[in-house]
């Protein structure tokens, strides 16, 4: 089984020996199932007893008509306490917060790995009865990081381990991480697109995965009534990252009320398809709008839906750039969401992002060149907030090395080229 390591992965290891329930979402094909069977092998490796169950299966769905009836099934093939039980789309199950509950509720010695789809995040029957019994772990489309780990063939034991290896082969190997920012841009982190070795057979399991979602996802699970319009929404959001969404004028656009506008802004950020960055601001009387901007979860997908079948090294533009840096920040998991700046006088910042030491804001800006001079944004975000460090993203250009990892003194600008995480304290 070939296997990608994933920050996912080891923070679900790490979770094991706890007693509250793993519960795994993300996206269709985001590699939940994967990792659980990875989990499962490593630890029957070690003489561990394991039951995996999946609801997609028939035979297995049977097992769930009682909380003692899976009990039961687990007591008959392990006859062991300390079982690891590993139960794959658990959306599958009709009330199945309260089945997780009352099996967590009977105190039966068994640690529970669950994962389930971004539907299950819109059905509050699932995951209201399971407030302090379970921790919740998202499993997204492969960020750099992890793309460009594996294609160097870097593993490790940890993940903090895996990205230095990796910062050092990112640095040496110039010809080789341009073809990999090309290829992450063009087709995106879902791990079929990722492990498909033709680009033809990229851009097929793609659209594989785009009608599968707006098919099974949108059409079945959640029932949206107007489905052309739920797709036109999609392809406009596309063709705006970064931009601000103004949900009157998607209402004018696509000829429905505001309100099913916001369920479905809704549901397209509970099924990991977007996310909606909202303001920066203390003075909400300078700084302008409370209208968020939006920005894809994975590329590939964003080109799909702005009706684009990518191909290698893809034309980049400023906004698709401005959103691979968005997904490059949310590598760090911040404590606090990313934020943007905009002012009434027209001065923005692309991003805001907190140090966890301080909660001081930090700036961040994303251009495809790298020029010198800070920009009018940036330069009356410093003025305002005096942040202790500032960074600008961009594709082409020369960089400017610091010490220490693109440490920056004070109130510096730092140039930081894709390949590299500032160093945000």
């Amino acid at each position: 089984m070939e296997f990608i390591q994933r920050k996912v992965y080891f923070q679900l290891k790490e979770h094991l020996d706890k007693p509250e329930i793993s519960l795994v979402l993300g996206p269709r094909q985001s590699g939940k199932t994967t990792i659980m069977k990875k989990l499962q092998w490593e630890l029957e490796k070690k003489g561990r007893s394991c039951v995996f169950l999946n609801l997609d299966v028939v035979e297995d769905r049977s097992f769930f008509d009682s909380q003692h009836a899976l009990i039961d099934l687990i007591k008959g093939r392990t006859g062991k306490k300390g079982v690891f039980v590993f139960i794959d789309e658990i959306s599958r199950l009709k009330n199945a917060g309260l089945f997780l509950k009352g099996l967590y509720d009977l105190k039966t010695g068994y640690k529970f790995i669950v994962s389930g789809s971004g539907a299950l995040e819109l059905r509050a029957d699932v995951l209201e009865p399971l407030t302090g019994r379970k921790k919740i772990f998202y499993c997204l489309p492969l960020s750099f990081s992890e793309f460009a780990a594996y294609k160097f063939d870097i593993s490790s034991n940890n993940f903090e381990q895996l990205t230095s290896d990796l910062d050092k082969k990112l640095t040496v190997h110039f010809r080789k991480r341009q073809r990999l920012i090309g290829e992450y841009f063009s087709f995106g982190g879902y791990p079929r697109v990722v492990l498909a070795e033709t680009e033809k057979e990229k851009r097929e399991v793609l659209r594989e995965i785009y009608s599968s979602y707006l098919e099974k996802d949108i059409g079945f699970l959640l029932g949206v009534e107007k489905e052309e319009a739920f797709v036109n929404l999609v392809r406009i959001l596309a063709s705006q990252v970064g931009n601000l969404v103004n949900r009157a004028e998607l209402s004018v656009t696509l000829g429905l009320n505001e309100r099913t506008i916001k369920k479905y802004l809704y549901f397209l950020e509970k099924t990991f398809v977007i996310s909606m960055v909202k303001p920066f601001f203390r003075n909400a009387r300078k700084e302008l709008t409370k209208l968020p901007k939006v920005y894809f979860l994975d590329l590939g997908f964003l080109w799909l839906a702005r009706g684009i079948l990518p191909t290698a090294n893809q034309t980049m533009n400023g906004g698709v750039f401005e959103n691979a840096g968005f997904l490059r920040l949310r590598e760090f998991d911040f404590l606090k969401q990313i934020r943007f700046w905009r002012t009434k006088s027209g001065a923005e910042v692309d991003f805001v992002v907190f140090s966890e030491k301080t909660g001081n804001p930090v700036p961040v800006e994303i251009k495809l060149m790298a020029k010198k001079g800070r920009g009018r944004g940036m330069m009356s975000f410093i003025k305002k907030y005096q942040p202790e460090k500032s960074f600008i993203y961009f594709l082409r250009g020369k960089d400017r090395k610091e010490k220490d990892g693109f440490n920056v003194e004070k109130g510096e600008v730092c140039l930081l080229p894709y390949h590299f995480l500032p160093v945000i304290e």
